[in-house]
């Protein structure tokens, strides 16, 4: 299970540092190999799948039904964006530019575990996007259904 936030920076070449605590689980578990996509459109940010889960991930999304104009975007985004990556000697992995260009990140990256998976924002957007998520919470917006009924 990957938890918590790191800030990060980017060196000119587009890599980061994964944090020590995430080094070995990962060469353990997939033997450093990773693949990166995007959030799809919702969020400007990108995921980063160990190769054994987004095995499962892609096939879930390959099984999507083809005459579904949503599921098809889907498909388009999830797969067309997902690159294989691996960690080199010293731990990095290379953001192409790509995919860089999608999340609009700068030198200053934040890295948040989601469980079965990375995702990856620009510093100043994951900011904004924390401060968005605190303001809606203090007003009358309501939890779906679905997190009102979760209990901690």
């Amino acid at each position: 299970m990957f938890r918590g936030a790191n800030t990060l920076n980017l060196d000119a070449k587009g890599r980061f540092a994964v944090p020590t605590i995430h080094r070995e689980p990962l060469v353990q578990r997939c033997g450093g190999r990773l693949v990166l996509t995007v959030n799809n459109t919702r969020e400007r940010c990108l995921w980063v799948y160990p190769q054994d889960e987004w095995e499962r991930v892609e096939q879930k999304v390959v099984d999507l039904p083809s005459f579904d104009p949503s599921a098809q975007a889907l498909k388009r985004f999830l797969i067309g964006y997902a690159t294989d990556c691996e960690l080199d000697s010293v731990s990095r992995i290379r953001i192409p530019t790509p995919l860089r260009e999608f999340a609009a990140l700068e030198k200053h990256i934040v890295l948040i575990g989601q469980g079965n998976k990375f995702e990856i924002w620009d510093e100043l957007r994951w900011k904004a996007r924390c401060d968005e998520w605190l303001a809606a919470q203090t007003g009358d917006e309501r939890l779906s259904v679905e997190l009102e009924s979760l209990s901690l």
